[in-house]
């Protein structure tokens, strides 16, 4: 076992903790639960077994199994990336309208 798979799998026990941590403070429902305990153990299960991945590798003609896990992590964490600014914005907005509904209470009680 190399020193990147004990660290992959020590990294992925640590989000398992704190996946736990935010479930005991009913941070996460049922399901997004469900969907992290899965995605970690995905994780580990890759980390602790590499080869199993060759094949998917082969199919696609990537050379190594990393640079297929570094295109994969790269596309999720661009699709995160753009979400997150989608819900920046929305939330902008809302505060933007909430603060200017508040200005104009404000003015007509004067």
């Amino acid at each position: 076992m190399s020193i990147f798979q004990i660290l992959s799998v020590l990294f992925a026990l640590f989000m398992i903790y704190v996946t736990r941590t935010h479930t005991l403070k009913q941070r996460f429902s049922a399901s997004e639960t469900l969907f992290w305990y899965s995605l970690w153990g995905v994780f580990i299960f890759a980390a602790l077994f590499p080869d199993l991945l060759k094949g998917l590798t082969d199919f696609l003609h990537i050379s190594r199994v990393f640079d297929l896990l570094l295109v994969g992590s790269l596309m999720i964490l661009t699709v995160i990336v753009i979400l997150n600014y989608f819900q920046q914005r929305e939330n902008a907005k809302k505060w933007e309208e909430f603060i200017r509904q508040r200005a104009i209470d404000r003015q007509a009680k004067k």
